[in-house]
Protein backbone atom coordinates (compact mmCIF):
# COMPACT_ATOMS: atom_id res chain seq x y z
CA UNK A 1 0.00 0.00 0.00
CA UNK A 2 1.45 3.49 -1.41
CA UNK A 3 2.22 5.89 1.71
CA UNK A 4 0.13 9.65 1.07
CA UNK A 5 2.14 12.24 1.93
CA UNK A 6 0.63 15.37 3.83
CA UNK A 7 1.78 18.26 0.67
CA UNK A 8 0.87 21.40 3.14
CA UNK A 9 4.37 22.57 4.97
CA UNK A 10 6.78 22.28 2.08
CA UNK A 11 8.75 25.30 1.18
CA UNK A 12 7.00 27.17 -2.05
CA UNK A 13 9.32 27.50 -5.51
CA UNK A 14 7.79 30.08 -6.54
CA UNK A 15 6.87 28.73 -9.67
CA UNK A 16 3.52 29.52 -11.24
CA UNK A 17 2.19 26.45 -13.38
CA UNK A 18 -0.35 26.81 -16.54
CA UNK A 19 -3.21 24.27 -17.86
CA UNK A 20 -6.94 23.85 -17.40
CA UNK A 21 -7.43 20.99 -15.16
CA UNK A 22 -7.21 22.74 -11.56
CA UNK A 23 -5.23 25.07 -9.63
CA UNK A 24 -1.53 24.53 -9.03
CA UNK A 25 1.33 25.33 -6.54
CA UNK A 26 5.12 25.06 -6.80
CA UNK A 27 6.91 23.43 -4.23
CA UNK A 28 10.59 22.49 -3.24
CA UNK A 29 10.51 18.73 -1.62
CA UNK A 30 14.41 17.35 -1.07
CA UNK A 31 15.69 20.59 -3.31
CA UNK A 32 14.17 19.50 -6.23
CA UNK A 33 10.87 21.37 -7.73
CA UNK A 34 7.50 20.09 -7.63
CA UNK A 35 4.11 21.49 -7.55
CA UNK A 36 0.83 20.68 -6.53
CA UNK A 37 -2.36 19.43 -8.71
CA UNK A 38 -5.50 20.14 -6.91
CA UNK A 39 -9.12 19.36 -8.09
CA UNK A 40 -11.15 21.20 -9.79
CA UNK A 41 -14.77 22.33 -8.11
CA UNK A 42 -17.66 20.90 -9.97
CA UNK A 43 -19.93 23.24 -9.26
CA UNK A 44 -19.97 24.84 -12.95
CA UNK A 45 -19.80 21.66 -14.70
CA UNK A 46 -23.58 20.33 -13.83
CA UNK A 47 -22.26 17.11 -11.94
CA UNK A 48 -24.22 15.43 -9.04
CA UNK A 49 -23.15 14.31 -5.80
CA UNK A 50 -19.27 14.96 -6.56
CA UNK A 51 -18.14 18.21 -5.10
CA UNK A 52 -14.39 17.91 -7.04
CA UNK A 53 -13.39 16.03 -9.84
CA UNK A 54 -10.65 13.33 -9.20
CA UNK A 55 -7.91 14.57 -11.06
CA UNK A 56 -5.18 14.19 -9.21
CA UNK A 57 -6.06 10.20 -9.20
CA UNK A 58 -6.47 10.27 -12.34
CA UNK A 59 -3.19 12.03 -12.89
CA UNK A 60 -1.70 9.00 -10.93
CA UNK A 61 -3.18 6.50 -12.16
CA UNK A 62 -2.14 7.46 -16.02
CA UNK A 63 1.32 8.31 -15.65
CA UNK A 64 1.67 5.25 -13.54
CA UNK A 65 0.17 2.94 -16.23
CA UNK A 66 2.63 5.00 -18.92
CA UNK A 67 5.49 3.94 -16.76
CA UNK A 68 4.30 0.29 -16.92
CA UNK A 69 3.56 -0.23 -20.45
CA UNK A 70 7.68 1.60 -20.98
CA UNK A 71 6.36 5.02 -21.92
CA UNK A 72 8.15 7.31 -19.44
CA UNK A 73 6.18 9.73 -17.42
CA UNK A 74 6.56 12.08 -15.12
CA UNK A 75 7.14 11.36 -11.34
CA UNK A 76 4.06 11.50 -9.36
CA UNK A 77 2.43 11.46 -5.76
CA UNK A 78 -0.54 11.16 -4.50
CA UNK A 79 -1.16 13.30 -1.19
CA UNK A 80 -2.97 15.91 0.87
CA UNK A 81 -2.96 19.36 1.08
CA UNK A 82 -5.68 22.18 2.23
CA UNK A 83 -8.32 19.14 3.26
CA UNK A 84 -8.15 18.05 -0.47
CA UNK A 85 -6.62 14.86 -2.08
CA UNK A 86 -3.85 16.31 -4.80
CA UNK A 87 -1.00 15.13 -7.17
CA UNK A 88 2.26 16.27 -6.48
CA UNK A 89 4.34 16.38 -10.11
CA UNK A 90 8.08 16.45 -10.54
CA UNK A 91 8.79 19.49 -12.72
CA UNK A 92 10.82 17.47 -15.50
CA UNK A 93 12.69 20.69 -17.16
CA UNK A 94 16.03 21.86 -16.05
CA UNK A 95 16.43 25.31 -15.23
CA UNK A 96 18.30 25.84 -18.88
CA UNK A 97 15.35 24.04 -20.58
CA UNK A 98 12.29 25.02 -22.12
CA UNK A 99 9.00 22.65 -23.55
CA UNK A 100 8.60 22.83 -27.35
CA UNK A 101 4.89 21.27 -27.75
CA UNK A 102 2.73 20.36 -30.21
CA UNK A 103 1.05 24.21 -30.67
CA UNK A 104 4.40 25.67 -30.89
CA UNK A 105 5.56 22.75 -33.16
CA UNK A 106 2.99 23.50 -35.67
CA UNK A 107 3.44 26.91 -36.12
CA UNK A 108 7.01 26.47 -37.28
CA UNK A 109 6.04 28.07 -40.58
CA UNK A 110 6.95 25.99 -43.71
CA UNK A 111 5.86 27.16 -47.18
CA UNK A 112 4.73 23.24 -48.42
CA UNK A 113 3.32 22.79 -44.68
CA UNK A 114 0.86 26.41 -45.40
CA UNK A 115 0.48 25.49 -49.06
CA UNK A 116 -0.82 21.70 -47.77
CA UNK A 117 -2.93 23.26 -45.13
CA UNK A 118 -4.71 25.68 -47.25
CA UNK A 119 -5.26 22.90 -49.62
CA UNK A 120 -7.77 20.55 -46.96
CA UNK A 121 -9.01 24.18 -45.92
CA UNK A 122 -10.49 25.03 -49.51
CA UNK A 123 -11.75 21.50 -50.28
CA UNK A 124 -13.41 21.80 -46.58
CA UNK A 125 -12.29 18.68 -45.10
CA UNK A 126 -10.55 20.83 -42.08
CA UNK A 127 -12.69 21.10 -39.33
CA UNK A 128 -11.47 22.65 -36.50
CA UNK A 129 -8.48 22.58 -34.11
CA UNK A 130 -7.28 19.23 -33.08
CA UNK A 131 -8.36 18.26 -36.69
CA UNK A 132 -6.21 14.65 -36.88
CA UNK A 133 -6.03 15.23 -41.38
CA UNK A 134 -4.09 18.78 -40.16
CA UNK A 135 -1.84 16.87 -37.55
CA UNK A 136 -1.56 13.43 -39.87
CA UNK A 137 -0.32 16.21 -42.61
CA UNK A 138 1.52 18.56 -40.43
CA UNK A 139 3.73 15.04 -39.05
CA UNK A 140 4.27 14.16 -42.71
CA UNK A 141 6.12 17.65 -43.72
CA UNK A 142 6.61 19.86 -40.88
CA UNK A 143 10.37 20.26 -40.29
CA UNK A 144 10.39 19.40 -36.62
CA UNK A 145 8.71 15.76 -37.08
CA UNK A 146 11.27 15.30 -40.18
CA UNK A 147 14.38 15.77 -38.36
CA UNK A 148 12.68 14.43 -34.77
CA UNK A 149 11.31 11.19 -36.47
CA UNK A 150 10.48 10.00 -32.63
CA UNK A 151 7.55 12.75 -32.49
CA UNK A 152 5.49 10.80 -34.50
CA UNK A 153 5.77 7.80 -32.72
CA UNK A 154 5.62 9.33 -29.59
CA UNK A 155 2.11 10.96 -31.06
CA UNK A 156 -0.09 7.44 -32.43
CA UNK A 157 1.70 5.53 -28.83
CA UNK A 158 -0.20 8.28 -26.80
CA UNK A 159 -3.17 7.94 -29.15
CA UNK A 160 -3.66 3.94 -28.66
CA UNK A 161 -2.86 4.30 -24.62
CA UNK A 162 -4.91 7.56 -24.22
CA UNK A 163 -7.49 5.62 -25.74
CA UNK A 164 -7.17 2.73 -23.40
CA UNK A 165 -7.36 4.74 -20.34
CA UNK A 166 -9.89 6.83 -21.69
CA UNK A 167 -7.86 10.09 -21.69
CA UNK A 168 -10.29 12.15 -23.92
CA UNK A 169 -7.59 15.51 -23.41
CA UNK A 170 -4.35 15.11 -25.61
CA UNK A 171 -4.21 18.49 -26.49
CA UNK A 172 -1.67 20.58 -28.15
CA UNK A 173 -0.23 21.96 -25.08
CA UNK A 174 0.56 18.43 -23.11
CA UNK A 175 3.10 17.04 -25.77
CA UNK A 176 6.23 17.82 -27.64
CA UNK A 177 10.02 18.38 -27.08
CA UNK A 178 11.96 19.86 -24.45
CA UNK A 179 14.85 22.20 -25.81
CA UNK A 180 18.41 22.70 -23.83
CA UNK A 181 18.74 26.24 -24.32
CA UNK A 182 22.15 26.12 -23.52
CA UNK A 183 23.26 23.42 -25.88
CA UNK A 184 20.56 23.88 -28.30
CA UNK A 185 19.54 19.57 -28.32
CA UNK A 186 16.47 18.30 -27.94
CA UNK A 187 14.73 15.37 -26.43
CA UNK A 188 11.04 14.12 -26.24
CA UNK A 189 9.27 15.25 -23.21
CA UNK A 190 8.17 12.88 -20.84
CA UNK A 191 4.20 11.59 -21.16
CA UNK A 192 2.25 14.37 -19.01
CA UNK A 193 -1.21 15.75 -18.33
CA UNK A 194 -2.93 12.30 -17.71
CA UNK A 195 -5.38 13.87 -15.61
CA UNK A 196 -8.90 14.05 -17.91
CA UNK A 197 -8.06 10.20 -17.63
CA UNK A 198 -10.52 7.36 -15.96
CA UNK A 199 -13.91 9.45 -15.96
CA UNK A 200 -12.47 12.18 -13.55
CA UNK A 201 -16.09 14.15 -13.00
CA UNK A 202 -18.47 10.58 -12.24
CA UNK A 203 -19.15 9.87 -8.84
CA UNK A 204 -19.55 6.68 -7.57
CA UNK A 205 -23.47 6.27 -8.07
CA UNK A 206 -22.90 7.28 -11.55
CA UNK A 207 -20.24 4.32 -12.11
CA UNK A 208 -22.60 1.70 -10.11
CA UNK A 209 -25.36 2.35 -11.97
CA UNK A 210 -23.23 1.62 -15.45
CA UNK A 211 -20.83 -0.78 -14.29
CA UNK A 212 -23.78 -2.83 -13.20
CA UNK A 213 -25.89 -2.94 -16.34
CA UNK A 214 -24.01 -4.59 -19.24
CA UNK A 215 -25.76 -1.98 -22.02
CA UNK A 216 -24.87 1.18 -20.08
CA UNK A 217 -21.48 -0.45 -19.68
CA UNK A 218 -20.47 -1.24 -23.27
CA UNK A 219 -21.80 2.45 -23.84
CA UNK A 220 -19.35 4.60 -21.55
CA UNK A 221 -16.18 1.95 -21.78
CA UNK A 222 -16.20 1.53 -25.92
CA UNK A 223 -19.12 3.27 -27.55
CA UNK A 224 -19.14 6.13 -26.24
CA UNK A 225 -15.06 6.69 -26.11
CA UNK A 226 -14.04 10.10 -27.20
CA UNK A 227 -10.67 11.95 -28.88
CA UNK A 228 -9.87 14.87 -29.02
CA UNK A 229 -9.51 14.87 -32.21
CA UNK A 230 -11.79 15.40 -35.13
CA UNK A 231 -12.25 14.38 -38.63
CA UNK A 232 -15.03 16.01 -40.99
CA UNK A 233 -16.06 18.25 -37.88
CA UNK A 234 -16.97 15.41 -35.37
CA UNK A 235 -14.95 13.58 -32.50
CA UNK A 236 -13.53 10.84 -33.17
CA UNK A 237 -13.99 7.84 -31.40
CA UNK A 238 -10.40 6.33 -30.60
CA UNK A 239 -10.98 2.86 -29.85
CA UNK A 240 -13.04 2.41 -33.39
CA UNK A 241 -10.20 4.16 -35.22
CA UNK A 242 -7.79 1.95 -34.09
CA UNK A 243 -10.11 -1.06 -35.17
CA UNK A 244 -10.52 0.54 -38.41
CA UNK A 245 -6.63 0.17 -39.22
CA UNK A 246 -6.93 2.64 -41.62
CA UNK A 247 -3.49 4.36 -40.35
CA UNK A 248 -0.43 2.48 -40.46
CA UNK A 249 1.12 4.22 -38.36
CA UNK A 250 -1.57 3.77 -35.96
CA UNK A 251 -1.45 0.01 -36.54
CA UNK A 252 2.34 -0.13 -36.14
CA UNK A 253 1.61 1.49 -32.17
CA UNK A 254 -0.79 -1.20 -31.73
CA UNK A 255 2.54 -3.53 -32.45
CA UNK A 256 4.56 -1.91 -30.17
CA UNK A 257 2.27 -1.15 -27.42
CA UNK A 258 -0.15 -4.13 -26.99
CA UNK A 259 2.38 -6.43 -25.87
CA UNK A 260 3.90 -4.29 -22.98
CA UNK A 261 -0.02 -3.96 -21.28
CA UNK A 262 0.02 -6.18 -18.66
CA UNK A 263 -3.20 -6.09 -16.88
CA UNK A 264 -1.77 -7.70 -13.58
CA UNK A 265 0.41 -4.92 -13.07
CA UNK A 266 -1.88 -2.29 -13.40
CA UNK A 267 -4.13 -4.35 -10.76
CA UNK A 268 -1.21 -3.66 -8.40
CA UNK A 269 -1.06 0.00 -9.24
CA UNK A 270 -4.65 0.41 -8.32
CA UNK A 271 -4.75 -2.19 -5.38
CA UNK A 272 -1.88 -0.12 -3.75
CA UNK A 273 -4.05 2.74 -3.67
CA UNK A 274 -5.46 3.41 -0.26
CA UNK A 275 -9.36 3.99 0.49
CA UNK A 276 -8.95 6.99 2.10
CA UNK A 277 -5.91 9.44 3.54
CA UNK A 278 -7.52 9.99 7.32
CA UNK A 279 -11.19 10.97 6.57
CA UNK A 280 -10.76 12.03 2.83
CA UNK A 281 -11.76 9.31 0.18
CA UNK A 282 -8.82 8.43 -2.15
CA UNK A 283 -10.19 5.70 -4.51
CA UNK A 284 -13.62 3.82 -3.72
CA UNK A 285 -13.87 -0.01 -4.35
CA UNK A 286 -16.86 0.94 -7.24
CA UNK A 287 -13.91 3.26 -8.81
CA UNK A 288 -11.66 0.53 -8.38
CA UNK A 289 -13.86 -2.14 -9.92
CA UNK A 290 -15.17 0.09 -12.74
CA UNK A 291 -12.41 1.56 -13.98
CA UNK A 292 -10.19 -2.32 -14.37
CA UNK A 293 -13.55 -3.68 -15.69
CA UNK A 294 -13.24 -0.92 -18.61
CA UNK A 295 -9.37 -1.27 -19.11
CA UNK A 296 -10.15 -4.83 -19.13
CA UNK A 297 -13.00 -4.92 -22.08
CA UNK A 298 -11.00 -2.75 -24.06
CA UNK A 299 -7.82 -4.67 -23.86
CA UNK A 300 -9.87 -7.98 -24.99
CA UNK A 301 -12.43 -6.27 -27.29
CA UNK A 302 -10.40 -3.95 -28.84
CA UNK A 303 -6.51 -3.47 -28.71
CA UNK A 304 -6.13 -7.92 -28.64
CA UNK A 305 -8.05 -8.41 -31.56
CA UNK A 306 -6.80 -5.42 -33.38
CA UNK A 307 -3.37 -6.15 -32.42
CA UNK A 308 -3.69 -9.95 -33.63
CA UNK A 309 -5.44 -9.18 -37.15
CA UNK A 310 -2.86 -6.82 -37.41
CA UNK A 311 -0.18 -9.85 -36.47
CA UNK A 312 -2.28 -12.31 -39.21
CA UNK A 313 -1.95 -9.22 -41.78
CA UNK A 314 1.93 -9.89 -41.49
CA UNK A 315 2.58 -13.60 -41.40
CA UNK A 316 0.10 -13.63 -44.59
CA UNK A 317 2.49 -11.50 -46.52
CA UNK A 318 5.65 -13.33 -45.43
CA UNK A 319 3.87 -16.55 -46.45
Amino acid sequence: MIKLENFENYESSGISYGGHGGSKKGIIIDGEKWFLKYPKSTKSMNVEGLSYSTTPLSEYLGSHIYDSIGLKAHVTKLGFANEKIVVACKDFLNSNEIIIDYNMIKNEYDENVEKAIENLSSNGTLSSNHDLEEVILIMEQNPYFKKFPELRIRFWDLFVIDAFIGNNDRNEGNWGLILNKDTNNYRLAPVFDNGASFYNKSDDNKLSSIYEDDFKFRQSAYESALSVYKLNGKQINPLKYIESLNNSFCNEAILRIVPKIDLEKINDIFNEIPLYYKDLPVISEIQKSYYLKALKYRYEKVLIPTYNKLKNIEKSETD
